[in-house]
């Protein structure tokens, strides 16, 4: 597993180099642009090609719980850390960011390379179900709340607006006609299952790539106050909805992948709500990076704790 961290590591440090070359576009800008693709073209023809393929059961109902149960737990503990624990040494912007930080993880971005090559291909459906049932229409309507409550954008929202904006996904819209496709048993024609296998291969480099652009160094004063969010996320939590997984999904290998989802770093999409709500982006920025530093360590024991 140490070889698999390795490989995605040197993509991620490619973005994080790309940063020092002189003349380079702005890293804010390509991640953007990449970030746009990766969402509205490439994991749309990915998640057709996986889901109206895969075997589907119990998956569909057992990933989303966990995903839902991770991120509820997360809250809650984020909630009690910093805005009742340490609420006097920090702004309200960065009370709403370190929630954020500590509540949704990177499903994706990071979940869907990292589970793959531990696992294998067959289990590239959960990582799609567990951010896109899951994790991404929570960001869009709790995690709007979160930084209309403590930002300084003056931005507001409801539940009804967050749900309006996650139907209107590419990736939303493909899940549903993928599972229709799957239900009723259409036959998926070989050059739209080979152009979904093609957009898997080139997601996974793209989004690594595009969190190295985008890596802050913590600086020494603000670790004492970004390190609760950081364990809370990538080893408390999953710890927390174990009991819950092995309860729920009994396949090995899907609960290993479900599980290696509830332990990634935090979500890079929660920048993009940070941005939006006027939260300390600097401080998100940090505590996604001591996060992704500290799940090198924490991931590669989640299948001891599986199997």
């Amino acid at each position: 597993m140490s070889s698999v961290f390795l490989q995605l590591a040197i993509i991620i440090l490619a973005g994080v180099l790309y940063r020092r070359i002189p003349g380079a576009l702005p890293p804010q800008e390509i991640r953007r642009v990449i970030s746009s693709i990766v969402l509205n073209v490439f994991i749309p023809f990915l998640t057709f090609g996986v889901i109206s393929t895969a075997p589907l059961g119990t998956d569909l109902f057992t990933v989303p719980i966990v995903s839902i149960s991770t991120a509820l737990i997360g809250l809650a503990l984020g909630w009690l850390v910093y805005a009742r624990l340490l609420r006097k040494y920090l702004s309200e912007p960065a009370i709403g960011s370190l929630i954020l930080a500590t509540t949704w993880c990177n499903a994706m971005y990071m979940g869907l390379p990292i589970t793959t090559s531990v696992v294998g291909e067959h289990v590239g459906r959960v990582p799609i179900l567990y951010d896109y049932l899951g994790m991404t229409p929570l960001l869009f309507t709790i995690g709007a709340l979160v930084g209309t409550r403590y930002g300084t954008g003056g931005e507001r929202t409801s539940i009804v607006r967050g749900l309006a904006d996650v139907a209107r996904m590419p990736p939303t819209i493909t899940i549903a006609l993928a599972l229709v496709v799957n239900a009723m048993s259409v036959p998926v024609p070989e050059w739209l299952a080979t152009a979904g296998t093609s957009a898997g291969k080139v997601v996974a480099p793209l989004m690594l790539f595009s969190i190295g652009l985008a890596l802050r160094l913590p600086s020494w004063r603000s670790i004492p106050l970004l390190a609760p969010a950081a364990i809370l996320r990538v080893a408390v939590v999953p710890m927390l909805v174990l009991p819950l997984a092995g309860m729920l999904i009994l396949d090995p290998d899907v609960r290993l992948a479900t599980m290696l989802e509830s332990a990634m770093p935090t979500m890079m999409l929660t920048m993009v709500f940070a941005e939006r709500y006027g939260l300390d982006e600097s401080m998100l920025a940090q505590a996604i990076l001591l996060s992704t530093l500290l799940s090198a360590i924490t991931l590669p024991q989640v299948p001891l704790f599986i199997r």
